[in-house]
């Protein structure tokens, strides 16, 4: 991953942060040792080389939590 990528996923966990300061009840959503994937709508690129960190773990809980304009989406991986 890229030092410009890493930068982002900085910045995009920044935002999550505090997403869920504001909303705590959203972390109902995260499985306990569940491991969670940022992704935008804004930036597929980052949120691409994001999965590819997914598809190469061998651990097993993901969820995804998707940025869409200043707006969160959480699910679950399947």
């Amino acid at each position: 991953m890229t030092k410009t990528l890493i930068q982002k996923n900085m910045k995009l966990s920044l935002e999550f942060d505090r997403y869920i300061s504001g909303k705590p009840s959203a972390l109902r959503q995260v499985p306990q040792g569940s491991e969670i994937i940022l992704t935008s709508s804004s930036d597929k690129k980052l949120s691409d080389a994001n999965w590819s960190i997914v598809r190469e773990s061998k651990s097993g809980k993901f969820v995804e939590a998707h940025k869409s304009g200043s707006s969160w989406k959480i699910r679950a991986v399947k």
